[in-house]
C-alpha cells in the first residue's frame, strides 16, 4: 500500500490506494481529529474519561464502562462495556468542529467487537448528544443495531432521515472499516474500501457536527469494541 497526493480546496491531502481515505490533510483551512490513545490513558490504575472527550456511561450490570489506551500492537483504544443490557458508552469530541455545507467531509474508523450480533454501534459526525442511538437529531454517519450484524448508513437533518441498509455484514473479531466523504454535494458511504451508497437528501447542512462513537452491549454480557484507527477532516 503507497501513500498518494492531491490538492483539495487548496488544501495538499496524503491518501492510501482508497483514494477517499485521508490519512492526513495540510491546509489553512483544515479541521482534523484523530483518535489517539493517549487521550485515554489510565490515571493511577482507574480508567479515567479521554481528555478532550465528553463521555457518557452506562453501567448497571457488573464491572465499568470504560474507553482505555489499548497495549495491543495496532490498536489505539479500546471500549470495555459493564455486563448489563444496553450498558456501555458514548463518546463526542469537544466542540462541534465539522460541517457540512460547501465543505469537504471525510469521516473513516476501522473497529472490531468481540461480539457481532448482540451489540450495537453508531459511528460518524452528529450533533452534540449523549445517547446518539437514542435519536441523534443532525447527523453523517454508520451503524449496527442489536440482534442484527447488517451495517446501515444514514444522513439525517433535523430528525429527518435517510437511510441505506444492509451495507456489510459485521462479524466476531473481524476488523471491518466505515467510512463516508462528503463532496459539497452528495455524501459517499465506503465499506472496507467499497463505495456501498450515495445520499444527496437529508444532509444536515446547517448544523456543526463532531466526532461521534457509541458502543452498547446488546444482551446482558460484558463486550468489548477495538478501535485501530480514526480520524476526520474538514477542508475548505
Amino acid at each position: 500500500m503507497g501513500v498518494h497526493s492531491r490538492h483539495i480546496r487548496g488544501a495538499l491531502a496524503f491518501y492510501d490506494t482508497n483514494r477517499q481515505r485521508l490519512l492526513e490533510v495540510i491546509g489553512p483551512d483544515v479541521v482534523e481529529w484523530k483518535l489517539r490513545g493517549d487521550s485515554f490513558q489510565q490515571t493511577a490504575g482507574t480508567a479515567t474519561d479521554g481528555r478532550g472527550y465528553t463521555t457518557t456511561v452506562v453501567e448497571v450490570g457488573a464491572g465499568t464502562s470504560e474507553a482505555e489506551a489499548s497495549d495491543e500492537a495496532g490498536i489505539e483504544v479500546e471500549l470495555i462495556n459493564a455486563a448489563n443490557d444496553n450498558d456501555g458508552q458514548n463518546l463526542q469530541l469537544v466542540g462541534e468542529k465539522f460541517q457540512a455545507s460547501s465543505r469537504h467531509l471525510y469521516f473513516g474508523i476501522k473497529l472490531e467487537a468481540d461480539e457481532a450480533t448482540q451489540s450495537d454501534f453508531l459511528v460518524g459526525l452528529g450533533i452534540t448528544d449523549t445517547d446518539a442511538l437514542g435519536g441523534i437529531t443532525d447527523g453523517i454517519y454508520l451503524e449496527k443495531l442489536d440482534a442484527g450484524t447488517s451495517i446501515s448508513a444514514v444522513t439525517e437533518k433535523d430528525s429527518t432521515e435517510t437511510q441505506t441498509d444492509s451495507l456489510g455484514t459485521f462479524a466476531d473479531d473481524t476488523a471491518m472499516v466505515l467510512e463516508f466523504l462528503f463532496d459539497g454535494t452528495s455524501v459517499y458511504f465506503f465499506v472496507d474500501g467499497v463505495e456501498v451508497a450515495i445520499h444527496t437528501a437529508n444532509i444536515p447542512d446547517d448544523e456543526a457536527l463532531t466526532p461521534t462513537i457509541q458502543f452498547l452491549n446488546g444482551e446482558a454480557v460484558a463486550h468489548r469494541m477495538k478501535i485501530h484507527w480514526a480520524r476526520a477532516f474538514s477542508i475548505g
